[in-house]
């Protein structure tokens, strides 16, 4: 079923009116038809199952037929803490991180990052991609991205659990065992060129748990979406019970 986005003030009892470019991708583009049915979801996790009754070229009305929350309980919601990557690698990082289930996104400046900082055209490039990531992958409740964060400025004190993934750590892997509750996960990834020694060094002090994510030294982009994963496996197994295989 087709999904788009909806601003609660498109919303009027059961009546949703949609403009603007969605609008158009609906007439122009996917060419959809009054009495078919889609999906909007306005990101609080709230889902409304509709029925097209009108269909102009920059306005689609629609009826809401069915309405239902989206589960939204998870005894591990991670936080991806990505250094900022060049260009569309960073791009990707957001869209797959939104597919994955991350929670939230915080863009990080570290040391051998690409820029000092994100304008403003670069975060809302991102939030677009949360958007259009969230109706290909069925998600309800958007990935929210953080203000952009020094690495020595992250709020660790938020996370029951705090992990960072390194290129020279060549042992230690993540175990269930390192999941002794539900808690909040907050995910360390560096940038194109690695995380400093030293910064390796204050996340050492600050309890970060530093893993390995293989024998072979990934990109930063892959870095991060394996690590998402390993992690999301990981929580799974503690939140079961079951021991590593």
């Amino acid at each position: 079923m087709r999904r788009f986005f909806v601003s609660p003030d498109q919303i009027k009892g059961l009546d949703i009116t949609l403009t603007g470019a969605q609008a158009h991708h609906i007439f122009s583009v996917l060419r959809l038809q009054p009495g078919g049915v889609i999906e909007f979801f306005d990101g609080s996790g709230a889902v409304y199952q509709s029925e097209i009754l009108q269909v102009r070229s920059n306005l689609i009305k629609a009826r809401i037929i069915r309405q239902y929350i989206a589960r939204l309980d998870d005894p591990y919601p991670l936080t991806l803490a990505q250094v900022v990557l060049k260009g569309k690698k960073m791009d990707v990082v957001v869209q797959k991180a939104t597919e994955l289930g991350v929670n939230i996104l915080i863009p990080v400046i570290s040391r051998y990052c690409e820029g000092r900082k994100a304008n403003s055209d670069r975060i809302n490039r991102w939030q677009r991609i949360v958007i259009e990531a969230c109706k290909q992958s069925g998600r309800s409740v958007p990935m929210r991205i953080a203000p952009v964060t020094a690495l020595d400025e992250l709020p660790i004190a938020d996370y029951r659990y705090s992990i960072c993934c390194w290129e020279k750590e060549q042992k230690k892997l993540l175990l269930p065992t390192h999941f002794e509750e539900a808690g909040e996960i907050l995910l360390l990834i560096g940038p194109e060129g690695g995380l400093h020694e030293k910064e390796i060094a204050w996340a050492q002090a600050n309890d970060f748990h530093i893993i390995t994510l293989g024998p072979y030294v990934l990109r930063a982009e892959t870095a991060a979406l394996a690590a998402v994963s390993i992690v999301n496996y990981v929580g799974s197994l503690a939140m079961t019970g079951c021991p590593a295989p």
